[in-house]
């Protein structure tokens, strides 16, 4: 079996990285036909749209596309399937213009994690869904799925409600998790005989050890970062309490005016910090935050960061949803709270706060789950298994 992962992706974008990883560890052949454009742009937000912006990436696109169609006709020979992977939704129709010069006929699976109408649209409002912007983001998501053979998405919930809002057949999709890598996060600190971490934990004002709260993700809607911040708050009297949010984004003006607003001091912001150095963060943590914003969106998806916090073997707090359930169970190996809640948040954090016991088993089961079904190989192992199938019905 071979396959290509094919478009201007970007390589090092979780999703990407653990499938193509996860594949060649399943003794998958996997050549990679790609030419770098999103890694450039860090935000892709509100300022990612202006026109100077987008004629910046169209520029890029006819040039990314030149190369990457030099480079199809001369190292994707005998290829069984193609992977368009995450931003791929532009990459697969030029895809498939190139396949009429394939006398095989391959097939196409995306694997696109997202709907760019639904993020930029319905979860963000970064236009109005009437806005001609908006109309053309909702039909190049359409006609990418419909032209691809098979797609992939992470949760039912995210099937459902895609197959839904663009009239799709759902026999079309399969569900795979996200994932994470393992050799990037990892219980970096953690002794398997005395099944505790042995960093040095920070100290607070009066000698203490401090209880540290990690958030990690974009100011967007779909985090629910005021109800974090409002928590926060809830918990100064706590002094042994520390919040650490690392990230920037859409709505850092918002966030910042909260701050101010509330006179937030037990929260330490940070801008941002490089990827391979996150695993640090997280495995200095106490618990890691999950998602709270209680949006259409979050309600449907589970995020990289609660994959990553796992594979460190940290407990994890997260909004309630059905998306979530569909992989983790409360108090087993995750701990829920109610969505827009700054209240239910802070109860949940004293709770893993004040029950050392509650806490370790929940880190210690979240961790078995990610050992046993969401490190790269077991990811490739259902991507591979999906491939499979598609081929047989070639």
């Amino acid at each position: 079996m071979k396959v290509c992962f094919f478009g201007t992706y970007e390589k090092d974008f979780p999703s990407n990285r653990i499938v193509i990883k996860g594949l060649k560890k399943n003794n998958i052949d996997v050549i990679e036909c790609h030419i770098p454009l999103w890694e450039k742009y860090r935000n892709k937000h509100g300022s990612f749209l202006k026109l100077s912006s987008m004629f910046k990436l169209a520029v890029g696109l006819i040039s990314a596309y030149i190369r990457l169609g030099l480079m199809f006709f001369s190292k994707c020979r005998n290829v069984d399937v193609f992977i368009v992977g995450y931003i791929g939704q532009l990459d697969i129709f030029f895809l498939k213009v190139l396949l009429f010069f394939k006398k095989n006929k391959p097939k196409v699976l995306f694997i696109p994690l997202v709907s760019l109408y639904d993020t930029a649209i319905a979860d963000r409002n970064l236009a109005n869904k009437n806005n001609l912007f908006a109309k053309f983001l909702f039909y190049i998501d359409k006609f990418s799925f419909k032209i691809a053979d098979l797609i992939v998405f992470d949760t039912n919930e995210h099937i459902n409600y895609i197959s839904n809002l663009f009239s799709l057949d759902k026999n079309k999709f399969e569900r795979v998790w996200v994932g994470a890598d393992e050799d990037i996060f990892y219980p970096k600190h953690f002794s398997p005989d005395k099944g505790i971490n042995y960093f040095q934990p920070d100290k607070g004002g009066s000698g203490g050890v401090v209880f540290q709260v990690l958030f990690i993700g974009k100011y967007i809607p779909l985090h629910g970062l005021a109800y974090i911040i409002k928590a926060a708050k809830l918990l100064e009297s706590e002094k042994d309490i520390k919040f650490k949010i690392i990230g920037s984004g859409q709505l850092d003006e918002e966030i910042m005016n909260l701050r101010k607003e509330l006179n937030i001091k037990n929260i330490d912001f940070i801008d941002w910090v490089k990827y391979n150095k996150l695993i640090d963060q997280i495995n200095k943590s106490d618990v890691v935050l999950g998602i709270f914003g209680g949006t259409n969106k979050s309600l449907r998806v589970i995020p990289n960061k609660i994959f990553h916090a796992v594979a460190c073997r940290k407990p994890v707090i997260t909004g309630d949803s059905h998306a979530i359930r569909e992989l983790f169970i409360d108090k087993e190996n995750i701990l829920l709270c109610e969505n827009r809640s700054s209240e239910s948040l802070k109860n949940a954090i004293l709770k893993l706060k004040d029950n050392s016991e509650l806490k370790n088993k929940i880190a210690k089961n979240g961790y078995f789950l990610f050992k046993n079904n969401l490190n790269s190989e077991k990811i490739g192992k259902m991507t591979a298994e999906t491939i499979i199938d598609l081929k047989k019905n070639n």
